[in-house]
């Protein structure tokens, strides 16, 4: 049958869509930042944030493909022209996006994107971070041309930690020296009145950890950058209302280290499919001596291996979690726009001046890194 495409502009039709959606997720093998729970957790805390625009693409009654998109008005840069940007509805809160495509209907999501351009209400669509797969390869073919032009660079790059032949085997591909700074880091440890505490399952005590890791969060080094997960009222409501959601379903775990009855350090991971992400590492700097970002980084991997989790995906690259992974993952950025106008002539000015800003980027990261107990 011939695809049915149909554009929601209502988060409270959304809800209606779960079990399809779901069936398309795992069909399409997505990952958490698309799944149902993740996106009505979002609209809990920051549904005012975007105009909903999420494709839908149905044949005889199967969802075929799903884009979950929002249209707000921003800038293209910080103090740049502000545009109609089409963007992933939560693109602000997850670590990837996927364009989700049953197999074999993966031209269904190109063409549906197609017809969300074709309305007219945006300047521009910019889809960041996008998971590359077929589904996004085929977006970003079909706009390669035409009216359109797609852009698409790097983005994002991960560690992955493969560890489907146990704890043991995966320790064993670490260096000596990993080894060694983590076994110096349990010592120390040791030394002091401490606990590891996991939640995997809703309960009250569930949501205590929960809370010691948003407070934790709140007196971390990330609050003065203002990213940490604890201050802003809306933020601590979107993790709330995740963990209601995902802990129901068993896809998400909090594990909160506790020294002399402080919280010290906090590992929040999601689950999709036989990967364990690595959402938020959080950690007291004044505990800098026993590493307990390092401690609690391994601390996920060994509760993924136990709970049957085939890789742990760290989202992220810095000079510690680079030594635990055993390959890259990349997530790429993705625009387009129609040909020859404005929004086309600001991004071809952008993409010439990029260079100009490269080194001052690189210096904000290397500064950024140097307050992370990851960098030994």
């Amino acid at each position: 049958m011939a695809a049915k495409f149909e554009i929601i502009t209502d988060l409270a039709a959304l809800e209606a869509l779960q079990p399809a959606w779901t069936e398309l997720h795992g069909a399409s093998a997505g990952g958490p930042f698309s799944s149902m729970d993740w996106i009505l957790a979002w609209a809990a805390a920051f549904g005012q944030d975007a105009v909903p625009r999420i494709g839908c693409a149905w044949r005889d009654g199967q969802l075929t493909a799903a884009l979950p998109l929002g249209l707000k008005r921003e800038a293209l840069w910080p103090g740049g022209p502000r545009l109609r940007k089409l963007s992933m509805l939560c693109s602000d809160r997850a670590g990837f996006h996927d364009a989700l495509a049953a197999p074999g209907h993966e031209e269904d999501a190109a063409v549906l994107m197609a017809e969300m351009l074709a309305a007219r209400d945006c300047d521009v669509a910019d889809l960041s971070p996008m998971r590359t797969g077929r589904a996004c390869g085929r977006i970003s073919g079909a706009a390669g041309g035409g009216r359109f032009r797609s852009r698409q660079r790097e983005e994002i790059r991960a560690a992955v930690c493969r560890h489907d032949d146990g704890l043991e085997a995966c320790l064993a591909r670490r260096s000596k020296k990993f080894r060694r700074s983590l076994r110096a880091g349990h010592r120390a440890l040791e030394t002091r009145d401490h606990e590891l505490l996991t939640a995997d399952r809703p309960d009250a005590e569930a949501d205590r950890i929960l809370e010691g890791a948003l407070v934790l969060s709140a007196r971390s080094w990330k609050a003065r950058l203002g990213t940490d997960i604890g201050t802003d009222t809306r933020t601590r409501v979107f993790f709330q209302e995740l963990w209601r959601r995902m802990s129901a379903s068993g896809t998400m775990v909090v594990h909160l280290l506790t020294i002399d009855g402080r919280p010290a350090a906090s590992s929040l991971c999601v689950e999709a499919g036989s990967t364990a992400y690595g959402l938020v590492l959080d950690f007291d700097e004044s505990y800098g001596k026993i590493s307990p970002g390092r401690i609690m980084a391994w601390r996920g991997i060994e509760s993924a291996i136990a709970r049957g989790m085939d890789r742990s995906n760290t989202l992220r690259s810095t000079p510690f979690l680079d030594r635990l992974g055993d390959s890259f993952e990349t997530f790429h950025r993705l625009r387009i726009c129609r040909r020859y106008r404005q929004a086309d002539l600001w991004l071809a000015a952008q993409d010439l001046l990029r260079p100009v800003g490269k080194k001052a980027r690189k210096l904000r990261q290397l500064r950024t890194r140097k307050r992370s107990a990851f960098v030994g």
